[in-house]
């Protein structure tokens, strides 16, 4: 089974997955410390995808999430 370029897992920054997401860094940064997010924290990086990221905004179409 072939692995897409998009589906590789790996360490982004709070700032690139707020640009994958389309908002600020300290809503990011919000959203990634409630845990709703598909991220694996090791350190002070996240691990993930943005098809992984891509599927959290899919499954929340029409919800609204406060911070």
């Amino acid at each position: 089974m072939e692995t897409k370029v998009n589906d590789t897992f790996k360490a982004y920054s709070v700032l690139e997955i707020a640009n994958m997401l389309g908002i600020g860094k300290t809503k990011t940064r919000e959203i990634l410390d409630s845990n709703i997010l598909p991220v694996t924290k090791v350190g002070r990086q996240y691990f993930t995808s943005p098809a992984a990221i891509q599927e959290f905004l899919k499954k929340n179409i029409g919800k609204e999430i406060f911070f």
